[in-house]
C-alpha cells in the first residue's frame, strides 16, 4: 500500500463523530440521498453511522439491508482545507437500540480531495455555458446561446470549460454554468464570470473558457463539492 494510500486511510480512521455524512443508496429507479452523522471507525474493519429517521429514510427502509451498495461521501468542514472523503461499501447490519445504527464494510479503496485547495483538479463533465440575460430582457432569448461541452478543471476559485465558441461570449462576460451530475440525478446551474478564452480547434470554432465562479460562498462550495464528489465516484473502484 503506498504512503498516500496509507495516510487516506488513517485519515478515514481518525475522523471525529459527528462528521457530516452522506449517503447514496443504489436502487434500480434512482438513488436514494440520506444525510446522517459519522458514530465511528473500526479501522479496517467497519465504519458506524447514525440511522436517520425522516422521509428519505424511510423512503430507502425497503433497501436498508444486508449487503445492498451504497456510496458514501464525508466531508470535515470544520478543517481549514474542507476535506472530502468518498468511497463505495454495503451494508453490514442495522443495530435498533436507544440510538440505531447502521453498520457499513470498511471501504478497500478511497477518494480525498480538499474542498477548498486553490489548485485546479482535473476533470470530465459534461456541462454548458450561455450568457446570462440583460437586467429586462426576455429569459428566453438565452437558449440560442447555448454553448454545450465539458467542464474540464475546477476549484473553489474557478475553473475551465470546453465547448463551442460564440460570439455573444466574450472576456468579463458574466455567464451561466450547468453542469450534469450524474450521481445525484440532476442538473445544476451557477454564475460564473469568463476571464479568459483560449482557441483549442481552430476549424471546429472549439475553445477553452476559463471562469471565476460567481456565487455565494455557501453556494460556490455545495456546488464545488457536488462536482468534485461526482468525478471521484465515476473514477475506477
Amino acid at each position: 500500500m503506498g504512503s498516500s494510500t496509507t495516510y487516506e486511510f488513517s485519515y478515514l480512521n481518525s475522523m471525529p463523530c459527528n462528521t457530516e455524512v452522506t449517503i447514496q443508496v443504489v436502487t434500480p429507479s434512482q438513488p436514494i440521498r440520506l444525510r446522517t452523522r459519522l458514530i465511528g471507525v473500526d479501522p479496517h474493519r467497519a465504519i458506524i453511522f447514525a440511522l436517520g429517521s425522516d422521509n428519505s429514510w424511510q423512503e430507502a427502509k425497503k433497501f436498508l439491508k444486508p449487503g445492498q451498495p451504497i456510496i458514501v461521501r464525508l466531508v470535515n468542514s470544520d478543517e481549514p482545507d474542507a476535506n472530502i472523503l468518498a468511497f463505495r461499501s454495503s451494508i453490514r447490519k442495522l443495530l435498533g437500540s436507544t440510538e440505531p445504527w447502521l453498520i457499513i464494510d470498511y471501504p478497500k479503496a478511497l477518494q480525498k480531495v480538499a474542498l477548498r485547495q486553490h489548485s485546479r483538479i482535473a476533470i470530465n463533465l459534461e456541462a454548458s455555458i450561455q450568457v446570462m440575460p440583460a437586467e429586462g430582457s426576455d429569459e428566453g432569448e438565452t437558449t440560442q446561446l447555448l454553448s454545450p461541452g465539458q467542464l474540464s478543471n475546477i476549484s473553489i476559485n474557478g475553473g475551465a470549460f470546453i465547448g463551442k465558441i460564440l460570439q455573444e461570449i466574450s472576456v468579463e462576460t458574466p455567464c451561466l454554468l450547468q453542469v450534469k451530475v450524474l450521481q445525484e440525478a440532476e442538473t445544476m446551474s451557477i454564475p460564473i464570470t469568463i476571464k479568459n478564452i483560449q482557441d483549442i480547434e481552430y476549424g471546429r470554432m472549439r475553445g477553452q473558457y476559463g471562469f471565476e465562479l460567481s456565487g455565494e460562498k455557501s453556494e460556490t462550495e455545495t456546488f464545488v463539492q457536488k462536482v468534485i464528489l461526482n468525478h471521484l465516484l465515476q473514477q475506477p473502484k
